[in-house]
């Protein structure tokens, strides 16, 4: 059965790997990104990234077919593949405790705040909007363009959208499906940078006891706010942790320098495969506990064996926001909606498999594409958004000392 093969994995990172190579060789400007970015301090994480948005797209290959013959939603038997989803899930939000952590530590009272809100509005946003039109649009087509509901619950609908939540548009059921409802993990990141300057008074700045007060308050105050619709899980939380104590563990040269030995390689990934053999579900406190401490290893420097050094993976670490966020609709167009128009019994592992290898390699080429042509000027336009705004600060104080000579 596919949903068990021990192949399916294999076969299908071996096709998103060559595809990302084959990307490489014929477009220089990927080239060229990627000797930019090869100077990354995080190279390692940077490969990570791939192997982890991938693996959530194979996760829910999975639970898509396991629908296609049951008409059941549910995780897949096989322990791997069931992790596959949740373990890269964990892994991602360590990322982010990590990165962010750290530049925390490293700048503590200099650290740019108005630069880091306006970076992650235009980090999330702008391959996100186009993303919640696309299904707004997909759902009017599927209901021949009938208006179900009032204007005013349509347009609530699309607020909540915005705050990546996803009830049902139009009363199209089980909405969020159209796009394998990826968008909850983006709830955890925004609270976590929501938090984030709360707990750096907490953890870093380390005010006074009433100033410690008043942001656990906050922070809790978050919580509630953030998962008002859908509660946020403490337990999922708990992934962040992973990597915020990969932010101090490489700041001890000693542990940095173990981390880069071949026995650390080794125990890295003896600790991945236990945990995605062993359990059935990431946020729980042993498997994290693996996870973690295979985290920290890579967070090191630690490139296991070499298998986050090939450009092609480097490749899908960069396009892995796109590949994450896309995948669940590309998913759903190939093998659901397409087998119908073309008569074909998605049920059918002869039709199916087929169908999956064109879907990896549309999804790397849709995610190169986006990644290039809206990540990248979103980004950018978040600098040109901070350069904007402390030019006119430059200019109001400029202003305000002539007035006050």
């Amino acid at each position: 059965m596919i949903q068990t093969s021990p192949f399916i994995a294999p076969a299908a990172y071996l096709l998103a790997t060559v595809t990302a190579a084959l990307l490489l060789r014929a477009v220089p400007k990927i080239a060229r990104h990627l000797q930019h970015s090869g100077e990354s301090r995080y190279a390692s994480i940077d490969g990570l990234r791939g192997y982890l948005a991938f693996g959530v797209f194979v996760h829910h290959s999975i639970i898509t077919w396991i629908f296609l013959r049951t008409g059941v939603f549910e995780f897949p038997p096989s322990n791997f593949y069931s992790m596959l989803g949740q373990g890269s899930v964990a892994l991602f939000f360590m990322i982010t405790g990590f990165l962010f952590w750290s530049r925390l530590l490293a700048q503590g009272r200099q650290h740019d705040w108005l630069a880091f809100g306006i970076s992650r509005v235009f980090r999330l946003y702008p391959l996100y909007l186009p993303l919640m039109l696309a299904v707004f649009v997909t759902v009017f087509y599927l209901q021949d363009w009938q208006l179900k509901e009032p204007v005013s619950q349509l347009f609530k609908q699309g607020l909540l959208w915005l705050t990546f939540d996803r009830p049902d548009v139009n009363q199209y059921p089980q909405t969020g499906m159209l796009i394998s409802n990826v968008t909850w993990t983006l709830a955890y990141e925004v609270f976590f940078y929501l938090a984030l300057p709360l707990a750096a008074l907490v953890f870093v700045y380390r005010g006074n006891w009433r100033q410690v007060v008043l942001c656990l308050i906050g922070i809790y105050t978050l919580y509630q706010l953030v998962g008002w619709e859908h509660s946020l899980k403490k337990h999922f939380l708990a992934s962040f942790l992973g990597g915020i104590a990969a932010a101090y563990w490489i700041r001890r040269p000693q542990l940095v320098a173990w981390s880069r030995t071949t026995l650390a390689s080794v125990i890295a990934l003896v600790a991945l495969v236990i945990a995605f053999t062993a359990f059935n579900r990431a946020f729980k406190t042993a498997p994290l506990f693996l996870l973690s401490l295979f985290f920290v290893i890579v967070a090191s420097g630690n490139n296991l064996f070499g298998a986050l050094k090939p450009r092609s993976i480097r490749w899908l670490g960069e396009i892995s926001y796109s590949t994450y966020l896309l995948h669940g609709f590309v998913l759903w167009l190939m093998v659901q909606r397409l087998p119908l128009l073309l008569h074909l019994d998605a049920r059918e592992s002869g039709v199916y498999l087929p169908l999956l290898a064109a879907c990896t390699c549309l999804l790397i080429l849709i995610s190169s594409a986006t990644f290039l042509y809206i990540e990248q000027p979103g980004m950018s336009a978040g600098r040109k958004v901070v350069q904007w705004i402390r030019q006119r600060q430059k200019g109001n104080k400029r202003l305000a000392e002539k007035v006050a000579r």
